[in-house]
């Protein structure tokens, strides 16, 4: 039941077949139940006991003629003691009253009394009775169609049995009509040795009848009341799609903050859902676009300055030089050692230019060596050493024994853990230590540096991977470059499907780096 009813939630389809069959269901209600208030009273004739009545009376006569071959003493007997006009007009009857060349029947009835009557009379009788008690038209014909007998009222002398066999078979479906119907019907009978037909012909008896016709009113009652219902019930699903309507609208204007409201789990509120995250996608796509071209204003801003105050430092000693500004030859090489100094900083920072444009937009191709990470890990800290300890920290390590064989590019890995190694070095609050610890788990080896620093906001924090940021906002000589360091580094780990994290509480900076195992070792 509960998947019937989450199903019920989720499928707008079922929702609306559901509801269709809810507003047809109650439409049909208010139909019938509204169908006796407005029922016109049509009244009708009902001839259904009559023709009854014709099949009856034909059945009766066939069974009198059929007794009249067997027995006809029988059938006279049988006529006296039912009908009492038949036992006064034949009982005790006078023998001169008949012809001479009738046929007649003398039937005794008790030891006193005897019926005296012909066949022919007591035939012409027998088809008469019909006529008498239901006005029915009664005739025998022969094999051709020519009448034999008929009762009181025909005056034809042949019938064309091809159309009372037609008419015959004609069916009274209804039982209302609204014209009198005649009804015909044809048995077959055997009168002396030969084949004769018996038709009765009569009008049915009407009964009238009243018949309440619903009319109009109630259906249209009925399809008022289901466009109502499917109106009310679908109002809420309307609004929803309004709802969709205008907020695709606003965010067509140009307000991606506009949310449009989710109120349901079908497909109305899954397209909502959508809508919302297409737009905050969008939002945080132009976002991403602004900060693209923020940083690349910093950008220009910053390597305008950090090229300029080297290159300015280097133009001037040389200039100092080429005029000749120098007391000897102790100071001629103090101004070149400074100019070939600045050069050498200048040309660092075209190379980090170059590689991160390298690492994130051209692509580069892993030249991967099995390498131990703790060798050249404790190679690279002995390099840095001296420069440590001008900044007058020190590094403190904390290796296992262990030789964790990795296939990496060495130079790229250097060149990440050097720039964590200078960025700890440089950032550092002297004295202090720099901690570096390798370690490693079931599917990765990490390497965590972490050392006391300067107070950092949330923001600094999050912000130290971005490109071209840089914490020193004065940007001082002492701490010069462009803010790529780390970014080169995040993109370096990236590309050997590592990841690199930053974590800062009570003063120390520690950042973290996980390089995946590609192969056992």
């Amino acid at each position: 039941m509960e998947k019937l009813i989450q199903l019920m939630k989720t499928s707008i389809r079922i929702q609306l077949i559901l509801a269709f069959a809810f507003c047809v269901l109650v439409s049909m209600i208010v139909g019938f139940a509204s169908s006796p208030f407005f029922a016109d009273i049509d009244r009708r004739l009902d001839f259904t006991e009559g023709i009854v009545t014709i099949d009856e009376s034909g059945q009766k006569l066939v069974k009198q003629f059929n007794q009249m071959n067997q027995n006809i003493n029988a059938l006279v007997s049988k006529l006296g003691n039912e009908d009492p006009t038949f036992k006064k007009k034949f009982l005790n009857r006078s023998i001169s009253s008949l012809k001479e060349n009738d046929k007649w029947l003398s039937v005794p009835n008790g030891k006193k009394s005897i019926y005296h009557l012909t066949k022919n009379e007591l035939i012409q009788y027998v088809i008469n009775t019909p006529q008498k008690q239901n006005h029915l038209n009664v005739v025998i014909t022969n094999s051709t169609g020519k009448i034999l007998y008929k009762s009181k009222g025909v005056n034809d002398t042949k019938v064309n049995l091809q159309d009372v066999k037609t008419n015959a078979k004609r069916n009274f479906i209804k039982k209302e009509h609204d014209e009198r119907p005649t009804v015909t019907r044809l048995y077959s009978l055997t009168m002396d040795g030969e084949k004769n037909y018996l038709i009765i012909r009569g009008i049915p008896k009407s009964k009238a009848v009243y018949i309440k016709e619903p009319g109009v009113t109630p259906y249209l009652l009925g399809l008022v009341t289901f466009i109502l219902c499917f109106y009310l019930i679908t109002k809420r699903k309307m609004k929803e799609i309004e709802g969709i309507a205008l907020g695709l609208r606003e965010i067509a204007k140009g307000d991606l903050n506009y949310r449009i409201q989710e109120n349901s789990k079908d497909e109305l509120g899954s397209l909502a859902a959508n809508i919302n995250y297409m737009a905050s996608e969008l939002n945080q796509m132009i976002e991403r676009q602004r900060q693209a071209e923020k940083l690349k204003d910093e950008l220009i801003t910053n390597v305008s300055h950090d090229l300029r105050t080297p290159l300015t430092s280097i133009m001037g000693y040389i200039r100092l030089v080429k005029d000749h500004q120098f007391k000897n030859q102790k100071q001629l090489d103090e101004y070149v050692d400074i100019a070939y100094g600045k050069s050498e900083q200048l040309k660092k920072l075209i190379e980090d230019l170059f590689d991160f444009t390298s690492l994130n937009y051209e692509g580069i191709q892993l030249q991967r060596e099995k390498v131990s990470l703790n060798q050249m890990l404790r190679q690279l800290m002995d390099e840095l050493d001296p420069i440590a300890k001008d900044s007058h920290v020190i590094f403190i390590s904390n290796f296992p024994k262990e030789q964790f064989m990795m296939e990496v590019d060495p130079n790229q890995i250097v060149r990440a853990l050097e720039n964590v190694l200078m960025n700890a070095i440089k950032y550092s609050t002297p004295p202090g230590k720099i901690y570096v610890e390798m370690g490693k788990n079931k599917d990765a080896v990490q390497i965590r540096v972490s050392n006391p620093c300067e107070s950092l906001s949330e923001e600094e924090v999050i912000r130290l991977f971005d490109r071209f940021y840089r914490v020193d906002n004065s940007r001082s000589s002492k701490k010069s470059g462009v803010g790529l360091g780390l970014a080169i580094t995040k993109s370096i780990v990236e590309l050997h499907q590592g990841a690199i994290h930053v974590d800062y509480k009570n003063q120390v900076i520690q950042l973290s780096i996980s390089l995946p195992f590609n192969e056992e070792y």
